[in-house]
């Protein structure tokens, strides 16, 4: 008889989807700042940073090749070895004179570290429990978010002290270290898998399954809202010299601080009681969200740029972790190709990532920083109201997401188990 299989610890997400957060805090902090610096104007970089997000858009395409073949875990560590490979290669370009071929390998080693989500998404759907899932989408967000951060501040202190190829070595090597690590997660082998025709049909009927059952479709609807997508996060590091802030500053406010910051806002999620509704609270995220970047409009002064930034950041780790969560509940634990639906919901909630960092660019090309806040705010403060006013009018009862057994408000010691 085979041993159970036992479930991995929430906490390990964190260092699993790590990887992926540093690619991004990558694409957050460093690539801006850098571009800016070499002269690109700021709606160039937002083109760039927009079509950074594109695999993460068209992740479902390749997605069914996690629920096939070969373990979760295996994808996961061949996904995450191959982020750090692509890294080497694209990092040492950046610069204005190569940004169209920088910009067609960001995009081909996207493919990469999609795959990282969608081998990620599938093994805590299918690993985990209903309520173990909330932990462990508040870790997940630790370390996607929080350790990104942390991980565009390394890159920036690398890329100030040595070449952009030797950074992107050392990055590298941080980034295949936790490639070891899904090994250790006890998973049972993959079904015998169906023909390709049959297992398109089964994703098509998942897929139909989430389109008809209304608490699913309208959950999904909020994934492609612009609310909390934390877009300016992106440009945050473009316009800081506007406020006086140099290489240093950002450093400390988007990448260290950044990390804390988000990482906080992430587990401050866990202490949300089970019975307030996980789309409220999506919603609500969106609009902590816009509050937060406001206050970049007082004054361009060193002080408001940290203020702002902190503020935006702490609340785009809240969002986003109720982003992971909700995208947990809309596959449910009864769904086959967990990993595929998993990508398909993020391809979704990518699209506004995309269109509202392009959106941001062209509110500063015509406006200014005011244009590009306005513009950030503006899309999470119409969708949140939309949603108060329909749980209001229409009556929609607030359900909890989990039985109030199965989930409660979590002590710390609870959120670290």
């Amino acid at each position: 008889m085979s041993a159970p299989h036992r479930p991995p610890a929430p906490w390990l997400f964190s260092l699993l989807i790590l990887p992926l957060g540093i690619i991004v805090g990558f694409k957050a902090t460093p690539l801006p700042f850098l571009l800016a610096k070499a002269g690109v104007p700021v709606d160039r970089i937002a083109t760039i940073s927009s079509l950074g997000s594109l695999p993460g858009v068209l992740v479902f395409l390749w997605a069914p090749l996690v629920d096939i073949k070969l373990r979760r875990r295996t994808w996961l560590a061949i996904a995450i070895f191959g982020t750090a490979l692509s890294l080497c290669i694209y990092l040492p370009l950046i610069g204005s004179s190569h940004l169209t071929l920088m910009t067609a390998l960001i995009l081909v080693g996207g493919i990469a570290d999609s795959m990282v989500l969608a081998a990620c998404g599938g093994l805590l759907v299918r690993t985990l429990s209903a309520a173990a899932q909330a932990k462990a989408s508040a870790w997940w967000q630790v370390g996607f978010m929080g350790g990104g951060a942390l991980g565009g501040a390394v890159i920036m202190w690398l890329a100030a002290r040595m070449p952009l190829f030797a950074a992107g070595l050392c990055t590298a090597v941080v980034i295949a270290l936790p490639g070891f690590l899904p090994f250790s997660i006890s998973e049972p082998a993959p079904p015998r898998s169906q023909d390709l025709q049959g297992r398109f049909t089964r994703i098509g009927q998942e897929i139909w399954e989430v389109i008809r059952t209304p608490r699913r479709r309208w959950s999904a609807l909020l994934l492609i809202s612009p609310a909390g997508t934390g877009a300016a996060m992106f440009l945050l590091p473009a316009i800081a010299s506007h406020y006086g802030v140099g290489t240093t500053g950002i450093t400390w406010i988007n990448g260290v601080g950044g990390g804390i910051v988000m990482a906080a806002g992430s587990l401050c999620a866990t202490f949300i009681p089970s019975s307030w509704d996980r789309r409220l609270m999506y919603a609500v995220g969106g609009a902590l969200n816009a509050f937060a970047i406001l206050v970049l409009l007082v004054a361009n002064r060193p002080l408001v740029y940290l203020v702002g930034t902190t503020l935006y950041l702490a609340a785009n780790g809240f969002s986003w972790s109720w982003f992971t969560t909700l995208q947990a509940e809309i596959v449910g634990l009864e769904t086959g190709d967990a990993s595929t639906l998993f990508s398909v919901l993020n391809s979704v909630g990518s699209l506004p990532v995309m269109y509202m960092t392009w959106l941001d660019g062209v509110g500063f090309r015509h406006f200014g920083m005011h244009g590009l806040i306005w513009i950030d705010a503006g899309g999470s403060l119409v969708v949140c109201a939309i949603v108060f006013l329909v749980f209001a009018i229409w009556g929609i009862r607030i359900e909890p997401s989990f039985p109030a057994n199965e989930l409660s408000p979590k002590a710390w010691s609870d959120i670290v188990s």
